[in-house]
């Protein structure tokens, strides 16, 4: 919480301070000035540099046939029915 508040804080001043800025009249250039220099900086295009993957078959891999199971049913010999779901009372 304390973080969240210090950063947030940060931003605030940071933000106050690039809008306020400023310099004397007689000077030009601002060419010493860090926030200056960087409000200033475009962006850089660079060209996209893709890399083409190519792969070469060294063996083809068959598939295994699935595994297959038997179906048995199984049934428990002393398996007693449970009650039923309602209450008759009679």
């Amino acid at each position: 919480m304390l973080l969240a508040v210090l950063c947030i804080g940060l931003l605030l001043v940071g933000s106050t301070v690039q809008a306020s800025h400023t310099h004397l009249s007689g000077t030009a250039s601002h060419s010493d000035c860090s926030l200056c220099v960087t409000a200033h900086v475009g962006i850089v295009a660079t060209a996209l540099l893709v890399a083409l993957v190519i792969s070469i078959v060294v063996s083809l891999i068959e598939a295994a046939s699935p595994v297959t199971r038997s179906v048995a049913l199984f049934t428990f010999a002393l398996f007693t029915r449970p009650p039923p779901d309602g209450c008759v009372f009679a």
